[in-house]
């Protein structure tokens, strides 16, 4: 696995102080309620079949826990400055024609983050899943090893990731959930490498099983990778403001009327006959 992907296994664990006092109180209360968590973890072993693969994928994953750790530790809340600092600099790179592929990563994942928080706040179900559909080709940019396993199964990933979206908006203490759907395709992209690494074949069932599981995980301790997600589309947004700081006003040119030649004053007839005559 390359470091750049694992520095990146969860989002969750990316700047995480910034929006640690915001989610304490109510929505931490409510996702950490035992009940509460059980009713979110069966939703993707009953859409998805998590309990057949629940065994299977457990190699994939046995390190999880020492990358998010590590990721936790590194996580640092950035202030608006730091990161006008850090566009700065992605200017100049991009002016250079060179861009940093970390910082790809970073756009990706705010893409993805944005993404996900339209479809939680979308008014209908068909842009709910248009929105969560394309979350799967920015996986793939995010997860670049994962990059031909997902364009060969796409079709059934994003058939499962949508029924998860539809299932948790249904309800409006699950809705907000849809947000931590950018970490479950992330995991879940990880997750299919190293399958794929190992030589076990990738078809739609494993992908969907796959999926099932990582979700399941996510939707236990669901706290975090919403704040991620959060963290991640609040960059978005600060990025777009300064993107539109940076363009050049826009003129408007209005339109010239046509040319019109002048009309000349009509001419005296008995004026110019006079005028001839002397």
């Amino acid at each position: 696995m390359t470091t750049m992907n694992h520095r990146y296994p969860a989002l969750q664990g990316e700047l995480e102080d910034e929006y640690e006092s915001e989610y304490e109180g109510e929505l931490e209360e409510e996702l950490e309620d035992e009940a509460f968590l059980g009713g979110l973890a069966s939703i993707a072993g009953s859409l998805l079949g998590e309990e057949e693969y629940e065994d299977e994928a457990e190699g994939e994953y046995e390190l999880e826990e020492e990358y998010e750790f590590e990721f936790e530790a590194e996580a640092e809340a950035e202030s608006e400055s730091e990161l006008e600092a850090e566009f700065e600099d992605e200017a100049e790179e991009e002016a250079e024609g060179f861009v940093n592929p970390v910082r790809r990563v970073y756009r990706d994942a705010e893409t993805m983050a944005h993404l996900a928080v339209r479809a939680e706040r979308a008014q209908s179900e068909s842009e709910a899943e248009a929105f969560i559909g394309a979350l799967v080709p920015i996986a793939a940019r995010l997860i670049p090893r994962a990059a031909s396993v997902l364009a060969r199964n796409a079709p059934a990933l994003i058939r499962g990731a949508t029924r998860i979206a539809r299932r948790l908006r249904r309800s409006p203490q699950t809705r907000q959930l849809v947000r931590a759907l950018p970490v479950v395709l992330q995991r879940t992209a990880q997750s299919l490498a190293d399958q794929a690494a190992n030589g076990r074949p990738i078809d739609a069932t494993t992908v969907v099983r796959t999926l099932g599981t990582m979700t399941g995980r996510v939707l236990r301790s669901p706290a975090a990778p919403v704040r991620a997600v959060d963290v991640f589309d609040r960059r978005w947004h600060r990025r777009a403001r300064w993107n539109a700081r940076r363009r050049p006003p826009v003129r408007v040119v209005r339109n010239r009327p046509a040319y019109r030649r002048p009309v000349g004053r009509p001419v005296n007839r008995r004026v110019a006959r006079r005028v001839r005559r002397r």
